[in-house]
Formats: structure tokens, sequence, C-alpha cells
């Protein structure tokens, strides 16, 4: 029997890949990795379940996706996080398809696979647009860190900027589509409303840990 990663016991290890083999052995095709990859996202989500006293049969618990992205990734605004957890599906328990897809999205995604999450973040209704007072509801938190005077007209001076780069036909609200054709033009105003994904830093250093596959833009 031979091992993938020589921290664990073999035998649980193989008794991991074998439950999970189906997943593995035909993985999503919106899946970004390959076949040693994959098994390494595994690996890690196998880690979790062990380091949280979890059963291979059980599914990881959400908190410990909680500190992943905490320690792992650097993201701290509990907030969104939360509207994380409703974008990617996951309730108090989180599979290893999830969990998979969710480090394919947030290590290796496409700009519109990373459009659609973080809209879905934004847009607090759930209405498919983004009006100016959600804008200001989600922007609120950034001014109040850099200024304690004026913020409510910091807020609002801030999300008419905004609005003026990101709605694209001119109606006073941020639709999909508006969204989706603005960022394709400007990808760095893809978290304009607040972090969703880690940081190219925190991405080089966690894909560092099982392959030497590593390209940015």
């Amino acid at each position: 029997m031979s091992k993938f990663d020589r921290t664990c016991d073999s035998v649980e290890e193989w008794s991991f890949f074998n439950y999970h083999k189906d997943t593995l052995k035909k993985p999503d095709p919106k899946w970004h990795f390959d076949k040693n990859e994959l098994n390494a996202i595994a690996m890690i989500y196998y880690k979790l379940q062990r380091d949280a006293g979890c059963e291979i049969r059980q599914k990881l618990e959400s908190k410990s996706f909680d500190t992943v992205l905490h320690k792992a990734f650097g993201m701290a605004d509990n907030a969104l996080i939360q509207r994380m957890f409703g974008a990617l599906k996951i309730t108090s328990t989180m599979s290893l398809k999830k969990w998979i897809g969710a480090m394919s999205l947030f290590l290796r995604g496409t700009l519109d696979e990373q459009i659609e999450y973080c809209f879905k973040i934004y847009d607090l209704t759930g209405k498919r647009v983004i009006r100016r007072e959600q804008m200001i509801h989600l922007m609120r938190k950034f001014v109040y860190k850099h200024q304690e005077e004026d913020v409510e007209e910091a807020v609002k001076d801030l999300v008419d900027i905004v609005i003026k780069k990101l709605d694209a036909d001119r109606d006073g609200i941020v639709s999909y589509e508006d969204y989706k054709q603005s960022i394709h033009k400007r990808p760095m105003l893809l978290e304009c409303f607040g972090q969703c994904l880690p940081d190219k830093m925190h991405v080089y250093a966690f894909l560092m840990t099982f392959t030497d596959k590593i390209k940015f833009d």
C-alpha cells in the first residue's frame, strides 16, 4: 500500500481515498487541478477532518473551513465570510466536493467564475442587482477603518465613484451584467466591495504546499 502523505497513517489514508474514490476518479470538469493536485487537495481535507476529530465518513465542520480562511488565506471580515458560505452553498458541514470546488475557485478560478461568486456575495437581496444603499452598507466599514469624522459623506463619495466605474448602462444600479462587463474591462475592481478571495501572496503560499505549477498574470 503506497502512501500519498508521509505524515498520515497508511490504512487511514487508503480508507479515505477508497471512500471518496468516485469523487476523485471522476472529478468535476470545472475543477482546475490535475490528478496529483486533486489528491493533495483531498489530503488537506482529510487532515482537517483528522484534526477536528471527525471520522472519514463524516463531513468536515464548516468552522474548520472558517479557520482556513482566517489562518491560511488571511481573510478576516466575518460578515463577508458568512456571505461567502452562502455563495459556496456551505452549511454547518462541508463535503469533499464543496471543499475542492472552493479551493479550485480560490486558487485557479477563471475571471468569469470569480465574477459570478463575488457578485453573489455583494448582492445582499438576491435580486441580481446592487443598489446604492447596499453599496453604502458594504463600503462603510472600509471608511471607518481610516477616518473618524465625516464618515457617511466619505462613504457616499466613494460609492459615487464606484457606481461610475460599474454602472455600464447608467441607470443608477449595478446589475450582474453591468458588473461583469465592467470587471472584464477593469479586473482590479473585482473585489471593490470587500475581500471575497485570498490575495495572490496567500494563494502562492498555499499552492507551494503541494504543487510547483504556479503562474500569475
